[in-house]
């Protein structure tokens, strides 16, 4: 193919364009950045080469938060931002699997194909960008991979044959962008998507399974999702499952899976761990439940982690473990017994008390702190603004937990277990 990117591509996958990039590398950000060091590259490789080069180095320096190959992968910064990271996509892929042939719908540079293969997935990518596809081949190869790969423009190309589709719409302008064309903001409005959400929904009714990743900030509501021209227009409550995954303790991904696969409504999945030794915890139940009791503070209060608030199983969870709420509408848990479970951290409670500075100054001075973590649901002041008018003293990490209740602000002096 005559195309400028694709020549540089090339470049990049010989022996001359592996030792540019390990120069860059070694360079590190500032150095590569400078003009005579730009010059001097450009003495030995061409314009469209050194430009591409820059580009995949400044990826690779973000990668490791996302991949553990993260020296030896090919993406541009705007196509690894797209990527979902390792643990949360071979999550998902080791559960499409099994189910048949798997379509990732703009795979972009292949960082969910790629995962897929590694799950064992009998997998295909229909890309648009010629550049994103030839980097997601490289990524294949040099991983030992292999997946059937389409050039391609949704929905005016043939699909590649599929038993399952996988689906994580672009949420910028224009949809996945090809490398070099700047930077556009995030898109909250699913009507902005590529694929929009009424192109998908025909594909949903022909394929055996589906999984479509979807933005945790969005609307999940069954309302939301099923409106006219939405995602999941004509599929009952009933038929689809609103998976919401958090990996280091950060909220990373809503995924909807559907078709002839098990499924509960709702779910919410932690990953601990690493790259390598992440483990799985999920989590399934009913997300109409009403909410647990509301007590006195226990002896420890307890933090959800986000999936358990984003997927509405809360109130389950709290009450198969016995939990009690600590105000209403106020999602943080109590109990006079410490339970482990990755859905939750833990906090010893000392001392519980009406807010104002001059208590949570005299907790301070009483227990002792040399550094202070604060937490609040329903407060009104930052956590940064309260710290700079508290004084820390000496002693271990103290946590103070912030929120409302019915008869005003709440403080909890606890510490970490």
């Amino acid at each position: 193919m005559d195309h400028p990117d694709i020549e540089a591509m090339d470049e990049l996958r010989s022996p001359s364009g592996r030792a540019l990039l390990g120069r860059l590398a070694a360079a590190g950000a500032e150095e590569s950045g400078r003009p005579s060091f730009i010059e001097a590259l450009r003495r030995e490789n061409s314009l469209e080469t050194v430009r591409l080069a820059l580009r995949v180095s400044e990826a690779r320096r973000k990668a490791p938060s996302k991949f553990p190959e993260a020296d030896e992968l090919f993406f541009t910064p705007e196509l690894l931002e797209q990527a979902s990271a390792h643990p949360p996509a071979l999550h998902r892929a080791r559960r499409l699997a099994p189910l048949g042939k798997v379509l990732d719908l703009g795979c972009g540079a292949g960082g969910d194909l790629t995962r897929l293969a590694l799950a064992g997935a009998e997998a295909a990518g229909l890309e648009r960008d010629p550049l994103a596809l030839e980097m997601a081949r490289a990524n294949l190869e040099f991983l030992g991979l292999r997946a059937d790969l389409t050039l391609g423009t949704f929905p005016e190309a043939d699909l590649p044959d599929h038993d399952v589709l996988f689906v994580d719409p672009a949420r910028r302008e224009g949809g996945r962008r090809p490398s070099g064309s700047g930077r556009a903001g995030r898109h909250l409005r699913p009507s902005e998507f590529s694929p929009r959400p009424e192109e998908l929904a025909p594909l949903l009714e022909d394929a055996r399974a589906w999984c479509i990743k979807w933005g945790p900030a969005l609307d999940l509501s069954h309302s939301a999702l099923s409106a006219p021209e939405g995602l999941l227009t004509g599929i009952d409550r009933q038929n689809y499952e609103l998976e919401l995954v958090s990996w280091r303790g950060e909220l990373r991904e809503a995924v909807i899976w559907g078709g002839d696969l098990p499924h509960r409504q709702a779910a919410a999945t932690v990953l601990q761990g690493g790259f390598e030794d992440f483990s799985t915890h999920r989590f399934e139940g009913d997300p109409n439940l009403a909410p647990p009791p509301v007590a006195p503070p226990g002896e420890w209060i307890l933090e959800p982690d986000a999936s358990l608030l984003r997927s509405g199983l809360l109130n389950d969870f709290a009450r198969r473990e016995g939990l009690n709420l600590l105000a209403e509408q106020i999602a943080y848990l109590s109990s006079d017994f410490p339970p482990i479970s990755p859905f939750l951290r833990r906090y010893k409670c000392v001392e519980s008390f009406p807010f104002s500075l001059a208590r949570a100054q005299a907790a301070l001075d009483q227990h002792g702190a040399g550094e202070l973590i604060i937490k609040k649901r329903g407060f009104p002041m930052t956590p940064e603004a309260l710290q700079r008018r508290l004084k820390l003293g000496e002693g271990p990490t103290a946590v103070l937990i912030l929120h409302r209740d019915l008869e005003g602000h709440q403080a909890h002096f606890c510490r970490l277990p």
